[in-house]
């Protein structure tokens, strides 16, 4: 899965490349006036983050641009360990689930077999009552995990948002502006830090 996310990320982050190299050329070839985009390192103001008139060129906006980019690194790490908490609550949630149902159909069914239980044999036996032994209410183990709106259209928002802002951080990479790099690999360091722990709980039971 980290796998897969990584690499559409490269793919994501090749064809960006591209795009930006391919517009820097038809820019310098035609002289059209506007904002220049370096293809290569530099801490040189003036790139544009996003937007067009999102253009950062003093010392004031350049940090609150590196500030709001460190935050918002540290929010995709907060979703990404609320994610893994809400995976392990659902999956406790899902298997009690299923453990009531498995329970109350052993239920209906030992009650069904005491119904039909005779009482036959001597009249020393008599007033003896037959006992059924039940197994253990234990849960079934599924293949695929049941559908659950309350849990995967939660699941399905949490991811689009989780993928927006992933998305917006490599935009803001592309820029190829060190100071947005550098904010934005401190402000994953931090969220990890802060919250990692919480993104491997749903591989635990």
């Amino acid at each position: 899965m980290v796998l897969e996310r990584l690499s559409l990320r490269l793919v994501f982050l090749a064809i960006l490349s591209s795009v930006v190299s391919a517009q820097h050329e038809h820019g310098s070839d035609s002289g059209s006036p506007g904002v220049m985009m370096i293809p290569f390192l530099h801490f040189t103001p003036g790139d544009a983050l996003w937007f067009k008139e999102w253009v950062p060129r003093s010392k004031g906006p350049i940090v609150g641009a590196c500030i709001g980019l460190f935050m918002l690194a540290i929010l995709e790490r907060f979703l990404a360990g609320t994610r893994g908490v809400m995976e392990s609550w659902w999956r406790r949630k899902t298997e009690a689930m299923l453990v009531r149902k498995y329970a109350s159909s052993n239920h209906c069914g030992a009650e069904v077999a005491d119904s039909s239980i005779s009482t036959e044999g001597d009249s020393a036996e008599k007033g003896v009552t037959a006992r059924i032994s039940t197994r253990p209410a234990v849960a079934i183990r599924r293949v695929l995990p049941p559908f659950i709106p309350s849990h995967d259209f939660t699941r399905a928002a949490m991811q689009v948002v989780q993928s927006a802002i992933s998305y917006t951080l490599m935009l803001a990479v592309m820029t190829f502006n060190a100071s947005f790099i550098i904010s934005i690999l401190v402000g994953v360091f931090c969220g990890e830090l802060m919250f990692g722990r919480f993104a491997t709980i749903s591989g635990h039971s």
